[in-house]
């Protein structure tokens, strides 16, 4: 179930009951297309990075740190851009496991240096992140969760003799032969390997990279992303306005009825476009202002126990001293 229970359906009854409107979105012929179109620039213009709504947050599915691996394909398609990260030393027994922020960033070059905690993440289309060759037989893959010490695994992600993008979905021992699947195999296929099992990664799903690369000798980190969803697009009237809860459903009819000045054929109507899209981008912007009554996330920590090894990693906000902002070590 969505946030919410207005249809696109009604917002487009409702403009069209405004007398200077009503002619531009009419009940019959091509007006489907039209409306569907504003209402996914409307959508747009509503999600734009720096609107971080809380209702268009959500949590990636996480994933877990092989050694030597700073690529991992998953099967996500609605990631726009990634609010913050946290990784967890999962295996570890204290409570409070110990965790550290690393920054979210937009590209990521891949990491030849190994160090430990993660610094920072990026999301990819699949096709673009690096992959490995299938170990060969006999190879054991051991399960990262419970391990105190990161496992020395082959790589969890490899491509088959078609070029197919492969994620390690099932721990085990490869068998005599290399997965193979026809080319093009969907995603969310699966193919055994022994005891293993793969599964397919669409090239255009999207995919994590992490700097520095996770060492042989260091922890498992499980990597929780919090990223803000892609726009929707409408195909249909009969859509709900989701993500968009009903309190703020009025930001979107107002949007919606912007966009109706521009499509109109009067220049007198559309001429107004302009002033009215403005207003209500004004009115995201004060609505938008609600997080700054909001403390953010902010103290100060020790950034490392006494007798605690310096850490590899770049300078930036996050680690702007050369060394990792982590707690709990």
């Amino acid at each position: 179930m969505g946030n919410s229970t207005v249809s696109l359906r009604s917002v487009v009854d409702f403009v069209t009951s405004v007398g200077q409107l009503q002619p531009i979105i009419p009940a019959g012929g091509y007006s489907t297309a039209t409306a569907l179109r504003m209402a996914s620039d409307v959508m747009r213009d509503l999600l734009k990075e720096r609107f971080n709504w809380k209702w268009n947050s959500f949590v990636c599915f996480p994933f877990w740190t092989n050694s030597w691996q700073s690529d991992y394909p998953t099967n996500h398609t609605n990631i726009g851009w990634i609010e913050h990260v946290v990784a967890i030393d999962i295996n570890n027994t204290s409570t409070p496991k110990p965790r550290c922020w690393p920054e979210a960033v937009r590209d990521l070059e891949t990491s030849y240096y190994a160090g430990t905690p993660p610094n920072q993440v990026s999301w990819f289309l699949n096709y673009r992140l690096e992959y490995g060759a299938w170990p060969g037989a006999g190879k054991v893959y051991t399960p990262l969760l419970g391990a105190p010490q990161t496992p020395s695994n082959p790589p969890m992600a490899i491509t088959d003799a078609n070029t197919n993008y492969l994620a390690l979905s099932t721990f085990g021992t490869t068998g005599a032969n290399p997965p193979v699947l026809p080319a093009l195999a969907p995603a969310g296929q699966t193919v055994n390997d022994g005891t293993c099992v793969w599964t397919v990664c669409s090239p255009f799903a999207q995919g994590f990279r992490i700097s520095p690369l996770p060492p042989q000798s260091g922890v498992v980190f499980q990597i929780n992303v919090i990223a803000q969803a892609k726009p929707m697009l409408f195909t249909q009237l009969s859509q709900m306005l989701d993500p968009i809860p009903d309190d703020f459903s009025g930001a979107f009819v107002d949007g919606f009825m912007s966009y109706c000045y521009k499509m109109s054929a009067d220049p007198k109507i559309s001429g107004q476009f302009i002033q009215r899209w403005q207003m209500w981008q004004n009115g995201l912007m004060e609505t938008a202002k609600q997080g700054d009554r909001e403390k953010d996330n902010a103290g100060f920590y020790p950034d490392r126990g006494v007798m605690s090894p310096g850490d590899v990693g770049p300078v930036g906000p996050a680690n702007p001293y050369g060394y990792g902002n982590w707690i709990g070590r």
